[in-house]
């Protein structure tokens, strides 16, 4: 078939090749080409061209107005407040059950701030490089949830607005408006309680900690983490086992109903006071995740006024634990501590301020509060009567038993993720006995393990840092702990020396 004039100009050998010496011959064809144009063709085409836009513009604005008018008088709406805690939760459902499942061809691409779990713990040590997040956006979505028609409306200006944040995770934060066809609003609330239900399945596993976000003005999730056992903890057995029994006793319904009946405020307080790395905040968090309940983190030096504080208080919801941490840095006596060696970080917030967000007349009931502090001879007597503090737990530095439960705990291997050859009974009780030999071995180590830990001597964060260097080997962790025991005691030597030796200057 022979080509067109043009593609066999254009296609001869001498245009293709790097040095063109005969440019007459595009000419040639550029002028062959154009002569065969039909300019009223032409002209109507740039004419159908120019008005397309205001085509366009008039059907956009006649569909804005449908749509207003459909809305306003054949569809019922809900509207989400942007900082709202049921914000993520629409959010997360519209994500997962509608936005993915239609392969979304719209996302937002940025570094991820705070990376994930990572097997490798020697990875954790290298420079690598960051992982991208991609988070799906919309404006407006449709879609069908039972045999209704609903829509979800969010303002993207908002949306890249919360981009700025570090802490933004591309859920919530945007002002949603939830609709239906129809005048009754009991399909939305269907859909919302759908959406707790979801939620309530994802966090089932996991506590989340709230903080206020960078401006103060809003509770924000920080974290999920995944629920931490309690025995993990370590300190004193017996005063463990009384602080679980004491919360399950408060939280049981029966003790809010004879709390009430006697006029009593249902509220329970306790302190958690010890050395910094005793895990006070780490039994907090355990605790959140042994009863279900969500963490509200109050950070009383960097609490601004109490105002600030009163507000805070205001917006937490009654079903929760608080955890008010260094509660000793609200009382200071500036004046009084002229030496600079004894500043400690301080808050603007006052004595009676805390009290009244405690136990004031506004105060709400049924929150568990947990005061954590390092130097609990600082507390006023006001602030830890019964009442207020209901029960005191001290978080010390670590005991032999204590350290072979740790070693237990670190070293025992993780059966469920074993893979197993067969489901033979023979072979299933084989290897249950072979585990049984494993974990006689063990204890075996950790009693060699623990008897060189002096008592009472070290914190449990001190002793985790050490397992971290030997996760791999207890064998290896048995022969090293004589030589950090010594280094560390040699360490902790120097550093009294070098305070009496500041504290002796002038």
């Amino acid at each position: 078939m022979a080509l067109p004039f043009w593609a066999e100009a254009i296609g001869r050998p001498t245009l293709l090749t790097p040095h063109i010496h005969d440019l007459g011959l595009v000419k040639d064809a550029l002028e062959r080409w154009a002569s065969g144009l039909d300019i009223t063709r032409l002209g109507s085409l740039a004419a159908c061209v120019s008005v397309a836009p205001v085509v366009w513009r008039f059907l956009k604005a006649a569909w804005g107005e449908s749509y207003g008018w459909i809305r306003q008088f054949f569809m019922a709406t809900v509207t989400v407040p942007a900082r709202d805690p049921l914000n993520r939760t629409v959010t997360s459902w519209v994500m997962a059950n509608v936005v993915q499942h239609r392969g979304n061809r719209s996302f937002t691409a940025r570094t991820r701030v705070h990376s994930g779990d990572v097997a490798d713990r020697a990875a954790l040590l290298k420079k690598k490089r960051r992982e991208v997040q991609y988070l799906p956006h919309f404006e407006t979505t449709y879609f069908w949830h039972g045999s209704c028609l609903y829509f979800v409306s969010r303002s993207l200006d908002s949306f890249h607005a919360s981009m700025s944040d570090p802490s933004y995770d591309g859920f919530g934060g945007e002002e949603l408006t939830i609709g239906c066809l129809g005048w009754s609003t009991n399909p939305i609330k269907r859909l919302i309680q759908t959406c707790q239900e979801f939620a309530d399945m994802q966090t089932e596993f996991f506590v989340v900690i709230y903080a206020r976000d960078r401006y103060g003005m809003s509770w924000q999730p920080k974290a999920r983490k995944p629920i931490r056992r309690v025995d993990t903890v370590h300190f004193d057995d017996g005063l463990k086992q009384a602080l679980l029994a004491d919360i399950r006793t408060y939280l049981d319904p029966s003790t809010r109903r004879l709390y009430q009946s006697r006029s009593m405020p249902y509220r329970r307080g306790y302190l958690f006071f010890g050395p910094p790395g005793t895990g006070k905040s780490s039994l907090s968090t355990a605790l959140a995740g042994e009863f279900g309940l969500d963490l509200y983190e109050v950070k009383i030096p960097c609490v601004a006024s109490d105002q600030d504080l009163e507000q805070m208080f205001h917006e937490i919801p009654p079903q929760c634990i608080v955890l008010l941490e260094d509660v000793d840095a609200i009382w200071t006596d500036r004046d009084s501590e002229k030496d600079e060696s004894l500043a400690v970080a301080r808050s603007n917030c006052t004595l009676s301020g805390l009290l009244g967000v405690l136990d004031g007349v506004g105060s709400a009931e049924g929150r568990i509060v947990i005061m954590t502090t390092n130097k609990p001879d600082r507390l006023d007597n006001a602030l830890v009567r019964p009442g207020r503090v209901d029960m005191k737990v001290m978080l010390g530095n670590i005991s032999q038993k204590s350290a072979e439960q740790m070693f237990i705990r670190m070293f025992t291997p993780d059966i469920e993720s074993s893979p197993l050859v067969s489901k033979d009974q023979h072979e299933t009780r084989e290897l249950h006995e072979e585990s049984l030999l494993e974990l006689n071995t063990l204890r075996n180590l950790a009693f060699q393990f623990s008897s060189q830990i002096p008592e009472d001597t070290f914190t449990p964060s001190q002793l985790q840092g050490f397992f971290q260097l030997h996760l791999n080997n207890a064998t290896e962790a048995v022969d090293n702990i004589a030589h950090w025991v010594e280094r560390e005691l040699c360490r902790t030597l120097l550093d009294d020396i070098s305070v009496v030796s500041e504290g002796k200057m002038p």
